[in-house]
């Protein structure tokens, strides 16, 4: 018997780093699966944000990876009960306007999808012979939550929704 604690989760299937002259671009796609709370929250109106955090990684020899960069997204899930709709957004992009969905499942698969994001490495030293790679995770940030929300969702697993760090191959 499985409990949807079990079945709810965070992970990045697919990733698809590339070097170009002066930027990373990263195109991908992360699975995220609610836990039966985490859903509910959201269908009363609670707004959830999801961090993706990216490390870029220099591979040496006789030593561990060099970090050369890293960044962080939030994107943010809320249910408006008026118009029936979920709402994604990206709350860092002021110009940008909410994508709006008529069902959790269409919002989280829409927020799952990285599309050509583009990251500044003009200022780092990209050696010809180096091989690199990117680590990459998403989780819900618990500390975006109503602050009377947050002692329940630090001490119950259904909230504790993280893919853990994957590394990926960067492509030039």
């Amino acid at each position: 018997l499985w409990s949807t604690a079990t079945l709810a989760d965070f992970r990045i299937s697919e990733l698809q780093p590339e070097l170009q002259p002066g930027s990373l671009i990263i195109s991908g796609v992360m699975d995220l699966a609610l836990s039966a709370k985490v859903e509910e929250a959201v269908s009363k109106g609670i707004p959830l944000d999801l961090e993706i955090e990216f490390r870029l990684k220099r591979e040496r020899k006789w030593l561990w990876a060099e970090q050369l960069q890293s960044w962080k997204l939030k994107r943010q899930i809320r249910y408006h009960a008026l118009s029936g709709q979920y709402f994604v957004n990206d709350p860092a992009a002021s110009n940008q306007k909410p994508e709006n969905f008529i069902s959790l499942q269409q919002a989280l698969r829409h927020m799952g999808i990285l599309s050509e994001l583009s990251f500044d490495v003009a200022s780092l030293e990209i050696y010809v012979d180096a091989n690199y790679i990117l680590e990459a995770r998403v989780s819900l940030d618990i500390e975006s939550l109503p602050a009377p929300l947050r002692p329940v969702a630090y001490t119950s697993l259904d909230w504790h929704l993280n893919s853990g760090w994957s590394t990926w191959t960067v492509k030039r």
